[in-house]
């Protein structure tokens, strides 16, 4: 969830205000024609003060959503959770952790911290810790840490270098997707 502080927010106890509350009109474009078989073009938003990219989940055709990280985005933080109630596909690079319903490093996509969730597919890379339920390492898979899961597949061509500890309980393995601060 993305919160905004401010001064000229209408709430007078100071609690973040809920992006998605803020006036989004769409942008003003000029009129075109189209044949009836092309889809409609996709919405441009701006605010009043600033421009503001909508971040709602992707459709990826199933009509569940899944939220991308793309290919020219690098992520860095300390401390940083990126977290997800759904479906989640990091293309670029995180250093920090990720946690979601289900995970995707995409080819070229790279994590450098925890990846957890009940699905893990990895394609890209990993140097880190991963704790799922079900963990696929696709072939050109690099994962140089520690895996913990339930079920774990390992293509031809994929690369491991760390331990694998199969849990006794999914339980233990579920993702806390809670946003507050962790307590380790």
């Amino acid at each position: 969830m993305f919160t905004r502080n401010g001064s000229t927010s209408p709430k007078a106890s100071g609690e973040p205000q809920r992006l998605d509350a803020m006036r989004l009109q769409p942008a003003s474009s000029p009129t075109t024609t189209r044949s009836s078989s092309e889809p409609p073009p996709a919405p441009h938003y701006q605010s009043h003060s600033e421009t503001v990219i909508p971040t709602g989940p992707a459709n990826d055709g199933s009509g569940s959503g899944i939220s991308i990280i793309g290919q020219d985005l690098t992520i860095i933080g300390q401390g940083l959770r990126i977290i997800s109630k759904g479906k989640i596909r990091v293309e670029g690079e995180v250093q920090g952790d990720v946690l979601g319903t289900e995970v995707i490093i995409g080819d070229v996509g790279k994590v450098t911290g925890v990846v957890s969730a009940e699905t893990i597919t990895v394609f890209g890379s990993i140097m880190g810790t991963i704790r799922g339920i079900r963990v696929m390492l696709e072939s050109g898979a690099r994962v140089e840490g520690d895996v913990h899961h339930q079920t774990l597949s390992v293509d031809e061509g994929a690369q491991l270098e760390g331990r694998v500890r199969r849990a006794q309980n999914a339980d233990e393995l579920r993702p806390d997707l809670s946003e507050g601060p962790t307590s380790s």
